[in-house]
């Protein structure tokens, strides 16, 4: 696949440097150089464009100004920062309008892969509408009631980063943000970090206060106020999943770093379905095919958009830069079976928790519960059902005998 790709950057000397760096890759990709953000918007007024890598400190059109005209007038284009500038709120900013941000030097490695990882979901998304949806999103709808709870923690001298990092699970849209942050290039973290806990560490104080000020900013403002009852049951159903999730993992594997992504998997893998929110009319239509048609979410996310909140999420998560064993657990939490597995892993406690999360029926009956067993049987995990199930009976999700004769 053919990507066209434009670098921005005032200083030539740069420019020539990104031309030799990445002279290998001229077959691969189409090359555009423009040494202002006003050449760059020339450019592409001109030129299609997939992707623009641009210096954020430049005279007259700042990156953070050129990626906001870019965003509003061609939301398609995927946005990257590559710069040495390291003012911490500028930063948090940027996250808003640039998908990643890569810091300056960078080699020729690390341009390839992020750009690589970025579109290694974009073959799912043939809508162009709907990439220019995603791709145009800064800022997800968050829970307003949360914004304040945190800012009162934050007011309280000493205050406790676990009990920060409860509040920030309650919502999948911050946790996202949080997590986007630290893991870009410009903390140069040796690693990809999922735990929040550890993620609030790295950030400090400072930091966080920023990020949550400037997302407050953005809290539910495209999203219908009929629709906010909706964004609090994702939220609330995330948090369970993510809890269930956790626990089938400590059943099965005591790796730090998987229970990680397990439990942030889960928080995130229906963030698929706030995005969805930002296109106009959606809500009204899937709101009348789920409660008067009757409809599974993903049977009517599919009816009228031709795209799951599955793939809307990974895909988001993704060019997000999130890690590659949290965007494909999201991508395949409903189906499984396409990736093939030959042991436990994050898709398989995502997938078991977000069945037994979503049950509904009375009386409990194994089979209604939406769980692919065959996918489970590959890896002779099947066997471990009941004590799944133990967990979903700890969250009331389904009653034993005992507790109601009737079953």
């Amino acid at each position: 696949m053919n990507i066209s790709i434009l670098f921005v950057d005032d200083d030539n000397d740069v420019i020539d440097g990104y031309k030799r760096m990445l002279f290998s890759m001229k077959k691969e990709w189409s090359m555009h150089f423009a040494l202002s953000g006003e050449e760059a918007l020339r450019i592409m007024s001109t030129a299609k464009i997939d992707v623009i890598i641009s210096d954020m400190k430049m005279p007259v059109m700042d990156g953070t100004e050129l990626l906001r005209q870019v965003k509003d007038l061609y939301p398609h284009i995927l946005r990257i920062i590559l710069s040495g500038h390291q003012d911490q709120v500028k930063i948090v900013r940027s996250t808003i309008l640039a998908h990643q941000f890569l810091l300056k030097p960078c080699n020729a490695n690390q341009i390839k892969n992020v750009i690589k990882n970025a579109y290694s979901l974009r073959d799912n998304l043939e809508n162009q509408k709907l990439l220019s949806i995603i791709n145009g999103i800064g800022q997800l709808p968050s829970l307003p009631e949360l914004y304040v709870e945190i800012e009162e923690l934050m007011d309280t001298p000493d205050y406790s980063l676990e009990r920060m990092m409860q509040i920030i699970s309650k919502d999948p849209a911050i946790t996202a943000k949080i997590l986007q942050t630290v893991n870009s290039a410009f903390f140069g973290l040796p690693r990809r970090i999922t735990d929040l806990l550890e993620a609030l560490s790295f950030l400090g104080a400072n930091t966080i206060k920023s990020i949550i000020l400037y997302l407050h900013s953005f809290s539910m403002k495209n999203v219908p106020s009929i629709a906010r009852d909706y964004c609090s049951e994702i939220a609330k159903k995330s948090l369970l999943t993510a809890q269930i999730a956790r626990e089938i993992g400590n059943i099965e594997t005591s790796d730090k770093q998987i229970l990680d992504d397990i439990y942030v998997s889960g928080i995130l893998h229906d963030i698929g379905k706030l995005i969805l929110l930002q296109i106009p009319e959606y809500f009204d239509k899937m709101n009348y095919m789920i409660n008067i048609k009757k409809m599974k979410d993903i049977d009517t996310e599919m009816q009228i958009l031709d795209i799951s909140h599955e793939w809307a999420g990974a895909y988001l998560m993704g060019i997000w830069a999130l890690p590659k064993t949290v965007v494909e657990a999201i991508a395949f939490h409903h189906n499984p079976s396409k990736i093939n597995h030959t042991d436990f892993s994050i898709l398989t406690a995502l997938h078991i928790a977000n069945g037994f999360a979503e049950y509904q029926a009375e009386p409990f009956d194994r089979k209604k519960i939406d769980i692919d067993l065959n996918y489970l049987a590959n890896f002779k995990l099947k066997g471990n059902f009941e004590k799944w199930e133990n967990i979903a009976h700890k969250y009331n999700l389904i009653k034993n005998e005992q507790e109601n004769p009737s079953y």
